[in-house]
């Protein structure tokens, strides 16, 4: 018999669910939450999807896990890379209960691509990762085996790139929401196939499983069932209001599966990475810190040098015959004269720059750190800091009123050895309805999401519950942070708390509180594996499809 299931409830919010369980619905949700002990659950800082499970996996904070967002810095560069799970892997619960004996499966949980071994289990990878191919799944067959199951080839997502970098739009295409609704749903509808006709051939001791769906819906349908969203309109509420409840629907009958699967004894949590809520308002904070002159860049257009090829400078001169005729010589590489037309990074001028945005926060350029750093450390890195935050404090958003409600610098929130790679900056304005979007081109600190694609975006505020043998029914949780979720179901499913998670393991979700015995096993050290996972084509797609959800700019 299956020892704990876990269940993801991606975005999942109890605005959402309160409602509709208090109407009757969400049968398998409102046993649990009637059944166990149940709380809101604060989120990793940010609150994106990456770094919130890989803190919910390890009960470490990102400064120890590494894991900021779907991208990390590059120490000693300026560009950023997809992150994976190299970062963490052999920290996470699934493979610290499998040297205690466990045997784990994991489907659909973000951060876990590539794929890494699980003790006598199976792993289906989660975002970000490729679309396809025989790497989604772990081990080898795995992937053939869904997709014979299936009877197509198994997708962990959609392609998001449909929606155009997320851009505002003239006007509003009501038809392409349709086709976002119906993969979206037939994506998790797939997962539910297997859940019923394929997992059940592979039993293991822990299931843990992701529902994706409802934080897709939110981020595209949110408009057409809030009245105050500057994009709602009857038309939209008539044909996509119910979107969400339909996402929950069926993240209950998600549920049910894994029930169904796993047994009526064995102990069960729902959770959420982040919660959800309407996203409002778009701030250009690459132009704002050019105004408030902290960061430095060449206008366009401007002449600049790039390089070709000998034979193609020949052919571009008006010379074809002789750039066919030079052979080998052709491919010498050479410089030609151009004018850069778009802005973007490359026009920054560091050597005048204090500040860059990255991450949904703010950096330093700092002298010996960044490799073109400016800004003396110590009490240069303050006073730049202490000048930022005070300009952001005396932000107004359009409509006159202040946007800052929340500023929270680095070692505040972060340590370990991967604290230098958070933004040294963290800030919240309106309440997350208002994010930083680090758009080179655009007038106007500020736009109202009116026409694009996504309209809801993440809040702090998440969910948690647990229900099985020995959970005191109906019990609420209170301050639970997800970092405390794995220490948590350690303690509850009688295992001792690794001594290096952060997390607290939370006694009064038990029906008899007692204290968590702790294991005083070292840390893992997962290497950070050889160069880069993702080919430059898989990076390339998953990167389009992240600026479709609105991740990347």
């Amino acid at each position: 018999m299956t020892r704990l299931a876990i269940v993801g409830l991606d975005g999942a919010t109890f605005d959402v669910i309160r409602p509709m369980v208090a109407a009757g619905e969400l049968p398998h949700i409102a046993r649990i939450l009637r059944d166990g002990a149940s709380g809101v659950l604060e989120s990793e800082t940010p609150p994106i999807t990456p770094p919130a499970w890989a803190s919910m996996m390890t009960g470490l904070n990102p400064g120890r896990h590494g894991i900021y967002h779907f991208v990390r810095r590059e120490l000693g560069a300026y560009g950023v890379k997809l992150v994976d799970s190299r970062n963490f892997a052999g920290k996470d619960l699934m493979s610290v209960l499998g040297r205690r004996g466990w045997s784990a499966a994991a489907i659909n949980v973000p951060m876990t691509y590539p794929t890494f071994p699980l003790r006598g289990g199976y792993m289906v990878a989660g975002i970000p990762c490729p679309l396809e191919g025989d790497s989604l799944a772990w081990p080898e067959g795995v992937k053939a085996e869904l997709d014979a199951a299936l009877g197509h080839p198994y997708r962990p997502d959609m392609d998001f790139s449909l929606l155009d970098k997320d851009r505002e739009r003239p006007a509003d295409d009501l038809d392409m929401y349709a086709q976002l609704r119906d993969e979206l749903f037939a994506v998790e509808r797939d997962r539910i196939r297997l859940l019923r006709e394929w997992a059940p051939r592979r039993p293991v001791d822990l299931f843990f499983t992701v529902v994706s769906l409802p934080d897709r819906c939110h981020h595209f349908f949110w408009k057409f069932q809030d009245p105050s969203h500057a994009g709602y309109t009857p038309e939209g509420a008539r044909r996509y209001g119910e979107v969400i409840r339909d996402s929950y629907r069926v993240a209950d009958e998600y549920l049910g599966a894994v029930r169904a699967l796993v047994g009526e004894q064995t102990p069960i949590c729902i959770l959420s990475d982040h919660g959800s809520g309407s996203y409002n308002l778009d701030f250009r904070i690459i132009l704002w810190l050019e105004q408030q002159g902290f960061l430095a860049r060449r206008k366009v257009p401007y002449f600049t040098w790039g390089r070709t090829t000998l034979a193609d400078a020949v052919r571009r001169a008006g010379m074809p015959g002789l750039g066919r005729r030079l052979g080998p010589l052709g491919r010498l590489p050479v410089a030609r004269p151009k004018i850069k037309r778009v802005p973007d990074a490359r026009d920054v001028i560091w050597s005048r720059t204090r500040a860059f945005a990255s991450m949904h926060g703010i950096c330093v350029n700092l002298r010996g750190r960044e490799p073109q750093g400016v800004v003396p450390p110590g009490e240069g890195m303050q006073r730049t800091l202490e000048e930022v935050e005070r300009k952001l404090a005396e932000l107004r958003g359009p409509d006159g009123q202040p946007l800052l409600d929340r500023l929270v610098r680095a070692p505040e929130i972060y340590s370990g050895p991967h604290a230098a790679e958070a933004p040294d900056l963290q800030f919240q304005l309106r309440g997350i309805s208002c994010l930083p979007v680090e758009e080179w081109s655009g007038d106007g600190l500020f736009v109202v999401r009116r026409n694009a694609g996504v309209s809801g975006q993440h809040r702090f505020e998440g969910i948690f519950a647990l229900a099985g043998p020995g959970i005191a029914a109906g019990r609420p949780v209170h301050g639970m942070h997800i970092r405390d979720v794995t220490p948590t179901l350690f303690l509850a499913a009688g295992e001792a708390v690794p001594a290096w998670m952060e997390g607290r393991a939370r006694a009064e979700i038990l029906e008899r509180p007692r204290p968590p015995e702790f294991d005083p096993e070292p840390e893992p050290q997962p290497g950070a594996g050889a160069g880069d996972v993702f080919s430059d084509a898989e990076s390339a797609a998953i990167e389009e499809s992240l600026r479709g959800l609105g991740y990347l700019q």
